[in-house]
């Protein structure tokens, strides 16, 4: 790709605000880009390991009144084109990356042309689908096979609805088609093809599903290593994988990666998870390739979206949400419930149609009391993953948060004290896109190991003990009165 000279060294700006460094002529970079939900990104690194750059762009989110909930894939390929060629302006990019969100879909033509927009994790519209799924008794079964729970968010699911609008499309996940029309390949990877629940276990394309979906292992994406390569582009993998690659968490080792966002996970990686121990738990189970092991963990559908939610509710900035709920949560004696479930939710349950709301609510409740209850809820939610991951994989020996849950934040202070165990806390701000630039370095044979900054420390603060105690008195109660695992 064309480079801009550059003559010297200077200090500048991002227009997303972050600063990067621009180096002389010659200066070489690779580059992790992260096709999230709600934002693309993209992180430079320089043969020494440093950040040198980083960017971000919001696509459009499209909603439907059935519950759709869409990108347009040829406005995030612009925008991953625009991210590209401004780096290719400031350095020779050597390698790029990808992260992406996963369980997304889109359908194809045999040109690779678009017949749809992406349809996100968060789309509902094939809800009935899943349920005549369970109905038909084939839930436990799919699960069983690919690790992929049946649910509207998972891409096979998703392909029963949309097989009836475009019977001779070809459904492929938002990061295919992207690297589809970057490098002229249709190539997905294992850690993506999990999430799309029409992989197996073993790693192969599971031909009594397909059948039942009516389709053929020829009419999906060849499987591949998330390190496959055409000219400068790597094919990367799904934005659980890359976080771990980028926290840098060894496989097998019972250390879970905490992440927190729009929604929130927690994840280890196995080397043979055990289908009963993940299903009864509500836990997934990703193959990530060969020698990779099995991406295991709890994913949440409510959580920085909650908090939002509510923020705008009572007209709060989100950190005056955690603060408020939080201090209040520690010296007041009665507080309502709050059923978190706004989402739906995923794990334990795989059930896009719970609701929330306030329980319990007094006459003497005021503001204050109701963003307290949102909070203990949504700390309850992280405390009760937590355990059942533990229930399915064993006790796990450490945490690693993002910095977003960093020893420097309230909530991080508090979810340490309220899991009661110390977080590792990673250098990285987002641990996906820092991966995906990671892998970038291994394929082009960068050994940048040494530059990694050591994670710090985040220990449990017994000034949160109070919070402790009522976010594990409102984990119970969330267990026994709203929900039990699936079975």
């Amino acid at each position: 790709m064309p480079t801009v000279k550059i003559a010297h060294s200077l200090r500048v700006f991002s227009r997303m605000g972050k600063r990067r460094t621009v180096f002389s002529m010659g200066s070489k970079w690779v580059l992790g880009v992260d096709i999230g939900s709600t934002h693309i990104k993209v992180l430079g690194i320089d043969r020494t390991g440093k950040i040198v750059y980083r960017d971000q762009r919001a696509p459009r989110q499209i909603t439907t009144d059935d519950g759709g909930f869409e990108q347009d894939p040829k406005e995030i390929l612009q925008i991953v084109l625009q991210l590209i060629a401004e780096c290719n302006q400031e350095a020779v990019v050597e390698a790029i990356a990808f992260s992406a969100a996963m369980h997304t879909c889109l359908v194809i033509d045999e040109a690779g042309n678009p017949l749809t927009n992406v349809w996100m994790w968060m789309d509902q519209r094939a809800a009935d689908y899943a349920a005549e799924l369970r109905n038909r008794g084939l839930d436990r079964l799919w699960y069983a096979t690919t690790g992929c729970p049946v649910h509207p968010m998972s891409p096979a699911v998703k392909w029963l609805k949309l097989r009836e609008l475009y019977p001779n499309g070809r459904p492929v996940s938002l990061k295919d088609w992207l690297f589809l029309r970057l490098t002229g390949k249709l190539i997905t990877d294992y850690s993506t093809a999990a999430a799309s629940g029409m992989m197996n276990l073993r790693g192969h394309w599971d031909l009594d599903i397909l059948r039942w979906l009516r389709l053929s292992s020829q009419s999906l994406p060849p499987l591949q290593d998330m390190t496959f390569s055409l000219g400068q582009f790597v094919v990367g993998g799904s934005d659980g994988a890359m976080a771990h690659y980028g926290l840098g968490i060894a496989a097998d080792t019972l250390h879970a990666a905490l992440t927190w966002g729009t929604s929130a996970a927690v994840r280890v990686t196995q080397s043979d998870p055990i289908p009963d121990h993940f299903i009864d738990t509500g836990s997934f189970a990703y193959f990530m390739g060969h020698a990779r092991g099995y991406l295991v963990g709890q994913a949440l559908s409510n959580a920085g979206n909650v908090l939002s939610w509510t923020a705008k509710l009572f007209g709060l900035a989100p950190s005056e949400v955690i603060r408020i709920g939080i201090e209040v949560a520690n010296t007041e004696d009665s507080l309502p419930h709050f059923v978190p479930y706004l989402y739906g939710e995923r794990s334990p349950v795989w059930n896009a149609a719970m609701t929330g709301g306030f329980v319990a609510v007094r006459s003497h409740h005021d503001k204050v009391h109701l963003v307290a209850a949102v909070v203990v809820s949504l700390l309850a939610l992280l405390k009760g993953a937590v355990d059942r991951l533990e229930t399915a994989v064993g006790s796990v020996n450490n945490i690693t948060v993002g910095a977003n849950l960093g020893r420097d934040t309230l909530w991080g202070q508090v979810v340490s004290t309220v899991l009661n165990r110390p977080l590792e806390q990673s250098a990285s701000e987002d641990a996906s896109v820092f991966g995906a630039a990671l892998l970038a370095s291994q394929v082009v044979a960068w050994d940048i190991s040494r530059q990694i900054i050591a994670p710090q420390i985040l220990e449990p603060d017994v000034s949160w003990l109070r919070v402790q105690f009522r976010v594990a008195q409102e984990t119970e109660w969330l267990n026994s009165e709203i929900f039990s695992p699936m079975s």
